[in-house]
């Protein structure tokens, strides 16, 4: 695809300002044959930047300090380095020197969103980089990287054409682009004693909640985050839910349990060795999320046949699978189909996500 900026080569930052680990910079624009901006860039083979392959990762050196050096399009590469200040300076001084134009950073994304004075390309520079200071996965980063080749451009100024077609797709993605930033929720609800707690605890590889025989452990509403084939998850584990409360205390658990089920993305409906409580089914069987049911205790289940009797698979549910906390046997499975259920599908990869939606900002176009 041919690059939108055939004019003068400009580099700037991506990554926020201040210590880092990493930080980014963008180098886009027309390369005249005699310009070569990666002279400091060494590695062992001669595959140089500006001729490589779109994606295509290449590691070296740039004046001794390690990097990478991506060419994300025609005419766009991101060289990813060392966060200190001195190590992007000193790359920005060499652009600099070798004819690029360095652009400083467009200045706080919250405070100029509304300025009508500012173009299709600078809000857009805007946008990605505010986004990138929310990635914490590399799948995050790559994809919100992906967006700075000219593609937020041309959605903010079909926007504000009105394109009702364009409108119509960004807000398809966008539940896609609030999980990418943000992650996803997913509530674990079930009875008493069914072993939620001990899932969570399976699921995120420590012990985050407190397990205990005891029915009624958990009270109230215990998060805890961990990362999926590079997807940000944020568990929440709920008080146990049976029909008829002990106290005051555990019919408000009960309460917020039921409660949580209208704010998540999706449901794991944890059930023990009994049939799950008809309260909760009724409350499953109104949400507006995938429920999935998940048989847990699967050491203590002789067949297969069990778990089917057990638990027949009624409307509420999308899908069920079996598992052990104990053993950790099924956990793999469950995991796997806790991300088809969240991402059913993917955007194509040329898609113009809704970042300014994402990021809660009005940036004066229409949404028709």
């Amino acid at each position: 695809m041919q690059s939108l900026f055939q004019t003068e080569l400009q580099a700037s930052v991506l990554t926020a300002r201040g210590p880092g680990a990493v930080a980014v910079i963008r180098l886009q624009g027309h390369l005249p044959p005699a310009t070569n901006p990666f002279q400091p860039f060494v590695r062992q083979d001669d595959l140089s930047p500006q001729n490589a392959p779109i994606n295509r990762i290449l590691y070296g050196r740039w004046h001794g300090e390690d990097l990478v050096i991506v060419r994300t399009g025609a005419d766009c590469w991101e060289i990813q380095c060392h966060g200190g200040s001195l190590a992007v300076q000193r790359i920005l001084q060499d652009l600099q020197a070798a004819g690029t134009r360095v652009t400083s950073a467009a200045g706080n994304l919250l405070s100029t969103s509304g300025r009508p004075d500012l173009s299709c390309e600078q809000r857009a520079d805007q946008l990605v980089q505010h986004a990138l200071q929310l990635c914490r996965t590399r799948e995050a980063a790559e994809r919100i990287l992906q967006q700075a080749d000219g593609r937020q451009v041309q959605l903010l100024q079909r926007l504000a054409a009105g394109d009702a077609q364009v409108a119509a797709q960004s807000r398809r993605w966008l539940p896609f682009t609030n999980s990418l930033l943000h992650g996803f929720r997913v509530l674990l609800t079930g009875e008493p004693n069914a072993g939620k707690s001990s899932l969570l605890n399976a699921l995120c590889g420590r012990q985050r909640a407190i397990v205990s025989a005891v029915p009624g452990t958990t009270r109230d509403l215990l998060d805890a985050e961990t990362v999926l084939d590079g997807w940000i998850i944020r568990f929440l584990d709920s008080a146990g839910v049976r029909e008829e409360a002990a106290s005051d205390v555990e019919a408000e658990g009960i309460r917020r349990s039921l409660t949580a089920t209208c704010d998540v993305d999706l449901i794991c409906c944890i059930a023990g060795l009994r049939p799950v409580p008809e309260l909760l089914l009724q409350t499953l069987a109104t949400a507006n999320c995938p429920v999935l049911l998940v048989q847990n205790k699967a050491d203590l289940l002789t067949t297969d046949g069990d778990f089917e009797a057990l638990q027949p698979l009624v409307d509420p549910f999308s899908d069920r699978v079996l598992v052990s906390a104990k053993t950790l046997a099924g956990l793999t499975e469950l995991q796997s189909r806790m991300l088809q259920l969240l991402i059913p599908s993917l955007p194509p990869a040329d898609t113009a996500l809704p970042l300014a939606d994402s990021l809660g900002l009005d940036l004066n176009h229409a949404t028709a």
